[in-house]
């Protein structure tokens, strides 16, 4: 038995596996695909840190919970920026190459940024660097079993605790991966929505696992919809990065108008949930399928943005003469499964971070860059804590006013309609299809309503799929986090951050709070009154 188990090979997963590693811990790391097919590679902008002046810590706090419109949690919020500068030099110690400008780390400035802090590598393929550094080191360390091509199907709990995981090695066959504690790094659940950033990986099954086990899941009607991928037929979306409006670019509509000047204080460069909501109702007002970016003032483009120079040639674009179509796509889960400060899910030796996590950082939006910064710093603190010897949560960060207790959710029989014929891959593109059209960016009770009927029409086909496959299991997933969104989607009647409701075009104070889900329950939890931004 291994003293740890990590699931997922991006930054929250490499990170932990290397740092546990380094404390003397047996690790086995299992993903699902190759140790590269995470979303980390797709990461384009950086890593946002206060490395040095003028820049400061509370000048990042500051930015994250007004991103994160009320519900961040200030001391995980303070845990992410105060510990992030040491995380971005271990990692530049590991051997990743950042950008430099005269001997320097280069900055960029993305949205809901006061200033330039965002680190990149390669212009705009930071992602790609990062997991090269990480990849290479956890191969270059003895004590981590790195296990490709395994699919973890559900975790393992015996006498209440989490003690590892069912998983589909690549012949096929059911295994149980059993260790003292397991983290789940599993990334986001991109693939809920038809349009969207992340790779076909994307699947929430971390999430999902969570839920059929009973640990609590929070925040997952937060699903941030980044405001400009590039409008083309390829899949994932191909992403335009917040650093080319940091660097002048200008959204326009088709008769050339820059709109963003009468939406938003800080127009180009407000939050990403602004942006979104902004190019969204544009489209529908002017029955367009996109926007357009204006990159045309960028110097230089090939050379600073080589990643996107790329993305757009390919489809006959040019970025320094053309205009680049642009729409939202479906980018970050904000929620998760959650955690104290340290990591630990309400599942006893469970753990979580990551984009799998709600940790209390993101709150409502995530700030543009928090993401890899997210992974850095939280994966540590888990393998500290463990080594500590700890085994459960404690009532900080988003658990600090408790939690619903565990209710797993009911695994559903088989029913006659799954033998439909319906393929897996079928089920997958309805489920996409429906989510993007009824709780996408704007939503209102009848498209959730909506939402939800599909969800309970796909899985009763799905119930009698070969769950072998693993792509039975990434259906299986993908449903039981939607269903989990659009039931808190529905019970939040409010507008906040990413969860925009057409009905409910408000912010409601009395909504400044949680909904947990526990299995198939909804609960809802006020924000600790110490910890409200």
């Amino acid at each position: 038995m291994a003293d740890l188990l990590v699931l997922g090979s991006g930054i929250a997963g490499c990170a932990a596996a290397i740092h546990a590693a380094q404390r003397g811990l047996s690790v086995i790391l299992c993903t699902k695909g190759e140790m590269a097919h995470s979303a980390t590679r797709y990461a384009q902008g950086g890593v946002a840190a206060a490395l040095e002046s003028p820049d400061s810590v509370e000048l990042h706090l500051s930015d994250t919970l007004a991103a994160g419109a009320g519900l961040c949690d200030t001391d995980a919020v303070r845990v992410l920026v105060s510990e992030g500068p040491e995380r971005v030099r271990e990692l530049i110690a590991l051997g990743a190459r950042f950008d430099l400008e005269d001997g320097a780390l280069a900055r960029a400035r993305e949205g809901g940024h006061s200033l330039a802090r965002v680190v990149h590598a390669g212009g705009d393929a930071t992602g790609a660097e990062i997991e090269r550094a990480l990849g290479s080191g956890v191969r270059a360390l003895d004590g981590v079993d790195v296990r490709e091509g395994w699919f973890s199907v559900d975790l393992l709990v015996e006498g209440g605790r989490c003690v590892g995981v069912q998983a589909l090695e690549p012949s096929g066959e059911l295994r149980e991966v059993r260790a003292a504690h397991t983290l789940l790094a599993t990334g986001g659940a991109g693939q809920l929505y038809a349009v969207t950033t992340n790779p076909a990986v994307s699947t929430g099954d971390g999430i999902a696992m969570s839920l059929r086990a009973g640990a609590a899941v929070a925040d997952v009607e937060f699903m941030q919809f980044h405001p400009t991928a590039l409008d083309t037929a390829t899949m994932p979306r191909p992403l335009l990065s917040e650093a080319l409006r940091g660097d002048g670019a200008v959204l326009r509509d088709a008769a050339g108008e820059a709109f963003m000047a009468g939406e938003h204080p800080l127009a180009d460069l407000a939050p990403r949930d602004v942006v979104a909501r902004a190019i969204t109702r544009r489209i529908l007002e002017c029955r367009e399928p996109h926007m357009w970016l204006d990159c045309t003032a960028i110097d230089d483009f090939s050379r600073r943005f080589p990643t996107i120079s790329a993305s757009a040639r390919a489809v006959g674009l040019d970025p320094g003469r053309d205009f680049l179509p642009v729409a939202p796509a479906a980018h970050y889960l904000s929620g998760g499964v959650c955690t104290d400060l340290d990591g630990a899910a309400t599942l006893p030796a469970l753990w979580a971070c990551g984009e799998t996590a709600c940790s209390g950082v993101h709150g409502a939006n995530r700030l543009a860059s928090n993401s890899l910064l997210d992974g850095l710093v939280f994966a540590p603190r888990v393998v500290e804590a463990i080594a500590a010897g700890r085994e459960g949560p404690r009532r900080t960060g988003v658990l600090r006013s408790g939690w619903p207790a565990a209710v797993p959710a009911p695994v559903a029989a088989a029913r006659a309609a799954a033998a439909t014929g319906a393929r897996p891959e079928q089920l997958r593109a309805r489920l996409a299809a429906s989510m993007t059209a009824n709780a996408g960016v704007l939503r209102d009770r009848a498209s959730l309503e909506r939402a939800a009927r599909d969800m309970a029409d796909l899985e009763a086909e799905a119930s009698g799929f070969d769950h072998r496959e693993p792509g039975a299991w990434e259906v299986r997933n993908l449903l039981a986090v939607a269903a989990s969104l659009v039931g808190a989607a529905s019970a939040r009647e409010e507008s906040r951050g990413t969860h925009a409701r057409l009905d409910f075009p408000r912010t409601e104070a009395g909504m400044l709070g949680r909904f947990f889900l526990t299995g198939g329950d909804v609960s809802f939890v006020p924000l600790a009154a110490e910890v409200r931004a």
